[in-house]
């Protein structure tokens, strides 16, 4: 661009010399401020509030205690997320056919699906089984609470954030999956209205699809889509 600049120069008059120079000159200054800014390391608005981790590096083994385990996934989540290392995280606790024993909470034996899933109604094996739900649950929250704690200029890590927590089946024992119980949490920037219970149960089944939420938590992200797996439409009243 100098190149032509300097070329177009010597056909201009002096007045449009002044004017061209003026132009140049002011696109160098923008260059020169962006330089000194990247180099400052100062940008307006918003920015993460850690630069470098705050926890310890994980031992390069892996925690041989289920609990702990699952928390320090839970931890690097949150850290990657104070960090802005990413923006999506997923994290699966457990598949479909987890044989994971549960020994680790007072008065739970037998695997998670072999046994307690298919608990056959067993009043005993459905009581541990409702413990092992619990433990999920209280997982969720643990992760509530540190995206709660954490304060980004004002409101909270998790006022910033939207978390889903969700089951692919409502009754493991009849492999129901006509309705499930999901839980949002965070306010997704303040888009999204807490502290309800939506109940689509009665609703005809092309307004009560999973697929719909999918797209609204993507439309609150700033990803519009006309089509996500078998909907087309946003969840209403969400």
């Amino acid at each position: 661009m100098l190149t032509d600049a300097k070329s177009l120069r010597t056909q201009l008059s002096k007045s449009d010399r002044v004017k061209l120079d003026e132009y140049l000159e002011s696109i160098r200054s923008i260059e020169q401020r962006i330089d000194l800014a990247s180099k400052e390391e100062r940008l307006e608005g918003w920015r993460p509030t850690l630069a470098t981790p705050d926890m310890p590096r994980p031992a390069d083994e892996l925690p041989q205690e289920i609990p702990d385990h699952m928390r320090l996934i839970l931890d690097l989540i949150v850290l990657a997320f104070q960090m802005d290392k990413t923006r999506i995280a997923t994290c699966m606790l457990n598949n479909d056919l987890s044989q994971m024993n549960f020994g680790f909470l007072d008065g739970v034996h037998g695997s998670l699906h072999l046994d307690l899933t298919h608990n056959g109604r067993d009043p005993e094996l459905e009581a541990m089984y409702l413990q092992t739900n619990r433990f999920h649950i209280g997982q969720f929250g643990y992760l509530i609470d540190r995206l709660k704690k954490i304060d980004e200029g004002g409101q909270s890590l998790l006022h910033s954030s939207l978390l889903m927590c969700c089951s692919n089946l409502f009754d493991g024992d009849k492999h129901q999956a006509d309705r499930l119980p999901i839980v949002l949490a965070g306010q997704a920037g303040g888009s999204l209205k807490t502290g309800r219970i939506l109940d689509y149960l009665d609703r005809p089944d092309d307004e009560r699809r999973a697929c719909s939420l999918y797209l609204s938590m993507m439309d609150r992200m700033g990803v519009s889509l006309p089509q996500f797996g078998d909907a087309d439409r946003l969840l209403a009243d969400l």
